[in-house]
């Protein structure tokens, strides 16, 4: 079972838990839609449905090696983090690595340094897990986010494109992150 993490007295984490997932879906409405909306043929309702609906919140619950948390600020749910343990890409195979499936954080709230301490807390607890590196797909066209990335640590290894039909082809390359936690 998954607890409440404090990461600062303004900063939690608490853990999705199936109940949630309409409150997970209208949040990531919020959240990821006008950042993503552009990208998709559909607006974004194909990805959301997808990600945010009762059948893949179950699979990914069920799923031993997931952490999944509501991040809340001053008790409000900002966002998402979700990062898997033991967790490798298959276009790029990294050994004894957690995978940072998710990072969503209102766009209200970029810029105060909230990712960063998310991000420590993963990394941290991947860390104490054994885990040598972790890794993480970014989109090749958002900036900020690489950005982000490269600050915290994190070199492009490779790179993709992912064949998502709904989703325009000028938006597909995807780069495979990683850095190391030793």
């Amino acid at each position: 079972m998954k607890i409440n993490l404090l990461v600062t007295p303004k900063l939690s984490l608490i853990p999705v838990q199936f109940k949630d997932q309409p409150r997970l879906f209208s949040l990531m409405q919020k959240v990821y839609l006008p950042a993503y909306h552009h990208i998709w043929k559909d607006g974004g309702k194909w990805f959301l449905e997808k990600n945010y609906c009762k059948e893949n919140l179950k699979k990914e619950l069920n799923d031993s090696r997931s952490n999944y948390y509501f991040i809340l600020y001053e008790s409000q749910k900002i966002g998402i983090v979700k990062y898997t343990i033991s967790s490798s890409p298959k276009q790029f195979p990294i050994v004894n690595a957690a995978k940072l499936h998710r990072l969503y954080l209102h766009e209200d709230f970029h810029g105060k340094g909230i990712a960063g301490k998310v991000m420590e807390l993963v990394e941290t607890d991947s860390k104490n897990k054994g885990m040598e590196f972790i890794w993480l797909e970014a989109m090749d066209f958002k900036d900020q986010a690489k950005r982000f990335y490269e600050k915290s640590g994190f070199e492009v290894s490779t790179s993709y494109v992912i064949d998502f039909e709904v989703m325009h082809p000028e938006f597909r390359r995807i780069q495979i992150m990683k850095k190391s936690l030793i």
